[in-house]
């Protein structure tokens, strides 16, 4: 024991030299060496027993959060009145972002998100991750604006195929007193298919970047890992991901079971409402997992106490919700400027036409809807095809009934897609419809609303839909969900079995026809005419010169175009 006790001595010295300044690879590496020095000469009994508990705070830590903001920009001054009320109590209080707040509105689109980003600027703040919706400009856009954020942006799955780096840092470091804590940033990989594939290749078609669907948990693993080894007390991940993981791909849920060393999950990309839920990692390890919702519906509040424990509750956004008037002034400047270069207005209704049900359900994804009818007759009209397809998930808001401005319809079409004119076999359309329905009745963005077509779909019968290893429409291979589809004869007037082996012409969106978007839905179609207006504009045409400036009462309800039949 007189050799033990000087060993013993040091190390302690040496395990308070190291854990001070965060230097994880010096005390596992001096522990291993005293290891097999004491191993010898005592017990285990007599082994010092040294922990790696990560540091306590002397003070709350309070990170403020939302998700799916989607361009609500009135909720950016109540962000900021929670985290001043926060900042009262404590004077570590981070705010950070899980991601799609350039798009879905009209601030966004009209901005090209340049507006979103100077809000966000001018809140503060500290570490935000992508979402699916940050490339809906494009590549080029999605890099211009994120090098415009002063917050740090992290991505940890985003990666260049050509070189394998990731084009953003994996996770930013922060130190709040005397803890450090690692925010580690994923995005959904089925951003290569909501997004349309085109975004992410080259001219060639070849893919140059990926969201490492093939390697997603180990390589969250690995970066966690790093985080923990740099000095991180603890990893909070930005996941844009969603709490359910649709056709098999990563979820936050599978993301905590499927790896250790992971504190706290903050959520976003299903607009689920998660206060503060657990979920046990490979280790058995209990990690809390929190969502706001969407679009400031809450906004979030995760907290690590001085007892190192974490804890996360959301604040509704309502009249009581303290308002910071700084920011609000900023925004209301903001919106004027870009609000004005709408305000026109182009039309009136005289019916309300939902996107959502009394439960939230987003209708517009899952059957045929009066809007959806619009916003495809639109298409159909003023393209002149035989038919037009509209994927559900682009139609992002509902038309009151009165007066229509230009905004309002921004509102319902707020992705400035352009339109774009093909030809496809009667077969090929048969099996799109096949696409459209093969995860009903859950929710697809590539549910298509129709015009010029009618259709009956068999939900019982179970998808025959194959979808290829990247992610895109293959084939149908066994029996079908899609019944008796029939296309309006113009002549006529009436509708007409298909003919499978006709050609039709169709109108859509350059991001289902060229970009291979929502599982290629209609990747087989062959491209007539391309860049052909925005979709927008083709609301704006339809409204004014085909309605003569109204939407009348055959768009208060829906026509039979889509029925769904039990055998």
């Amino acid at each position: 024991m007189l050799i033990l006790q000087p060993i013993t001595y040091i190390i302690i010295y040496m395990t308070q030299y190291f854990r001070e300044r965060k230097m994880r690879h010096g005390l596992y590496t001096l522990l291993a060496f005293f290891a097999t020095v004491s191993f010898t000469a005592c017990s285990d009994e007599d082994s010092p027993s040294l922990s790696d508990e990560p540091d306590r705070p002397n003070k709350p830590i309070v990170v403020i959060y939302d998700n799916d903001v989607h361009c609500a920009v009135d909720g950016y001054a109540k962000l900021a009145g929670v985290r001043n009320s926060y900042r009262k109590q404590t004077p570590h209080v981070a705010t950070v972002s899980v991601g799609d707040f350039i798009q879905g509105g009209v601030v966004g689109t009209i901005s090209g998100g340049t507006a979103i980003v100077d809000i966000m600027n001018h809140v503060g703040y500290d570490a935000v991750t992508l979402g699916n919706h940050e490339f809906d400009f494009g590549m080029a856009q999605m890099f211009t604006l994120t090098r415009q954020l002063d917050a740090d942006v992290v991505s940890a799955n985003f990666r260049s195929t050509i070189d394998e780096n990731l084009p953003f840092k994996p996770y930013v470091i922060k130190r709040y007193g005397n803890v450090d804590i690692a925010y580690l940033g994923l995005t959904t990989p089925t951003t290569l298919i909501t997004g349309g594939q085109k975004t992410f290749a080259d001219e060639n078609g070849k893919l140059i970047y990926s969201f490492c669907n093939d390697n997603f948990y180990e390589n969250a693993q690995r970066h966690i890992n790093e985080a923990r080894n740099e000095g991180a007390d603890y990893v909070i991940v930005l996941s844009h991901l969603g709490d359910v993981g649709w056709g098999g791909f990563p979820s936050s849920v599978s993301l905590i079971r499927n790896t250790t060393g992971i504190d706290a999950v903050l959520d976003g990309h299903e607009h689920t409402i998660i206060a503060d839920s657990t979920v046990y990692d490979n280790t058995g390890k209990a990690v809390l997992l929190s969502s706001t919702g969407s679009e400031f519906s809450n906004v979030g509040v995760l907290t690590l106490s001085t007892s190192g424990q974490f804890s996360s509750r959301l604040v509704q956004i309502d009249e009581e919700c303290p308002t910071d008037k700084d920011v609000q002034a900023f925004v209301e400047q903001i919106k004027e400027e870009t609000m004005a270069q709408g305000e026109r207005v182009v039309g009136t209704s005289e019916v309300t036409m939902i996107i959502r049900n009394e439960e939230g359900v987003r209708i517009t994804r899952t059957e045929e809807t009066p809007i959806g009818n619009f916003c495809a007759d639109a298409l159909r009209y003023v393209l002149g095809t035989d038919i037009a397809f509209m994927n559900g998930g682009a139609i992002r808001s509902e038309i009151r009934q009165g007066e229509i401005s230009y905004n309002t319809l921004l509102s319902v079409f707020p992705y400035n897609n352009s339109v774009c004119t093909a030809t496809m076999t009667g077969k090929q359309i048969m099996d799109a419809l096949e696409v459209s329905v093969h995860l009903y009745p859950k929710e697809n963005g590539g549910f298509l609303q129709v015009s010029g077509l009618k259709f009956k779909v068999d939900p019982s019968v179970p998808t025959s839909v194959v979808i290829d290893e990247n992610e895109l429409f293959s084939h149908v291979e066994g029996s079908r969900r899609v019944l008796d589809v029939q296309v309006l004869d113009n002549a006529s007037g009436q509708y007409v079995p298909i003919d499978p082996e006709r050609t039709y012409t169709i109108a859509s969106s350059s991001f289902l026809i060229e970009n291979h978007g929502d599982y290629g839905v209609l990747r087989y179609a062959t491209v007539k005419d391309r860049n052909l207006g925005q979709d927008v504009d083709m609301l704006a045409i339809y409204l004014s010169q085909t309605l003569g400036g109204k939407i009348g009462a055959e768009y208060g309800q829906t026509e039979g175009r889509i029925v769904f039949v039990q055998p």
